[in-house]
């Protein structure tokens, strides 16, 4: 397959749905040769904070010299981002390359079985193949959704587990509980892991996690490991700079969540130092610095040249994919932290399966203006029904086109622009 012919077929595969459960992730990699057998992993999962934690792990690893591949989802601005080697997305031709790989092993099981891996679990066999070719010295994994039955928890062999903030997400599939959701999502721990302070339930299965063989319940002797909390020296529209075991870090991304997503990185750090890695300190300090993480509060620069949107001076545009109440909770935090006292126009566009009432309940009331758009994206919650829920709380406005509802906000009389509500959005704009 071409590259087209490739993007057409996992299209194709992903209208099909979901259908979880790592038994044929699992089946899927060992016809292909198990190449994740011959790969080193850091495993991350959570509801919030996990592209960031491994685009902290990702560049602090480069920075130390090692080849690093990484595997994220959903992308932002264009399909090939969920798979990167050494910081830069995977070709064209190589995706191609990968995908054509899957496929012919998937066509030659499905001639005498049905066999049917999803979207995601190609993707992910994707990374396998690719991370193993390209000489990958460790791969940074994002799961996808959950942990136990997640496709990416088919890997037998992780040199670390981490564990994000956990929230209320997915509630359909992992359950209505923070004890359920955390219980899922800690299933993704073999031995050793790196978490945050959290709340109490969360905690606790993430300290006693169990994983399910043949139906049984196994418990998971695990050695978890707490990052310190972060203080704050200073911060801006620039960045952030913040004490962490007594030495002083600099961070581009804004928010204070993101100091907490820094400080698991940081500590996920001192222990792979325990388990042999070479990470200096001036890597650690570089990749902490050099981390850009696209549209997760961040202050666009040169949006003319990228994304045709003229940003008339004195203004700001700011994307954020906060999705559910927990993003939510960070994104007005910033907004208050940042920009209080300055008018803000909210550009919301949200899919309908999430907490979407959460999240208005949160944002709106900070805003001067919202403007709905309705995301590219089979799951999406229509402009005009998303606006009648923001109406009772700020004068809202909707509009045909995600560009065209940014560049009217910045022309109008606002201070700055704010493009949120799901990752799904910024594909629209490049």
């Amino acid at each position: 397959m071409i590259y087209s012919e490739a993007i057409d077929y996992i299209r194709n595969i992903e209208r099909g749905g979901s259908d979880y459960g790592i038994e044929r992730m699992r089946e899927l990699l060992d016809l292909l040769g198990s190449p994740d057998e011959k790969l080193k992993f850091v495993h991350v999962a959570g509801t919030n904070g996990k592209g960031s934690v491994c685009a902290y792990l990702t560049s602090i690893l480069k920075d130390s010299g090692y080849k690093v591949g990484t595997y994220n989802s959903p992308s932002v601005f264009r399909y090939n981002e969920r798979w990167s080697i050494g910081g830069e997305i995977l070709r064209d031709e190589l995706v191609a390359k990968y995908l054509t790989e899957v496929r012919e092993v998937i066509e030659q099981e499905s001639a005498t079985r049905k066999f049917c891996p999803t979207a995601f679990e190609i993707e992910t066999a994707v990374a396998m193949l690719a991370f193993l070719e390209q000489g990958c010295d460790i791969a940074v994994l994002e799961t996808g959704l959950g942990g136990r039955w997640d496709a990416t928890n088919a890997i037998r062999k992780k040199e670390l587990a981490v564990i994000t903030p956990i929230g209320l997400d997915h509630c359909a599939l992992l359950g209505n509980t923070l004890h359920d959701i955390a219980s899922e999502k800690a299933a993704i721990i073999k031995d050793v892991a790196v978490t945050c302070e959290q709340c109490e339930e969360v905690m606790h299965e993430i300290f006693h996690p169990y994983h399910i063989i043949n139906g049984q319940r196994v418990d998971v002797k695990a050695d978890v490991k707490l990052c310190h909390s972060a203080r704050l020296i200073s911060h801006d529209v620039n960045g952030q700079k913040f004490e962490y075991g007594g030495r002083a870090y600099e961070i581009s991304m804004l928010g204070e969540h993101q100091l907490q997503n820094a400080s698991i990185a940081i500590c996920a750090v001192e222990e792979l130092r325990k388990k042999g890695w070479n990470i200096p300190e001036y890597a650690l300090a570089n990749g902490l610095k050099d981390m850009v993480w696209h549209a997760r509060l961040e202050v666009v620069k040169n949006a003319q040249t990228k994304f045709n949107i003229d940003v008339p001076q004195g203004k700001t545009l700011v994307f954020d994919g906060a999705h559910n109440p927990h993003g939510a909770t960070a994104l007005a935090k910033a907004i208050k932290d940042y920009f209080g006292g300055m008018s803000v126009h909210l550009v919301v566009g949200m899919l309908a399966d999430k907490d979407v009432d959460g999240v208005i309940e949160l944002l709106a009331p900070l805003a001067t203006r919202v403007t709905t758009v309705t995301p590219p994206s089979p799951r999406a919650l229509d402009k005009d029904k998303l606006k009648e829920k923001i109406v009772p709380y700020v004068d809202c406005d909707s509009c045909d086109t995600i560009r065209g509802a940014v560049q009217n906000a910045l022309d109008k009389d606002c201070d700055v622009a704010v493009l949120c509500g799901s990752l799904t959005l910024f594909g629209a704009l490049s």
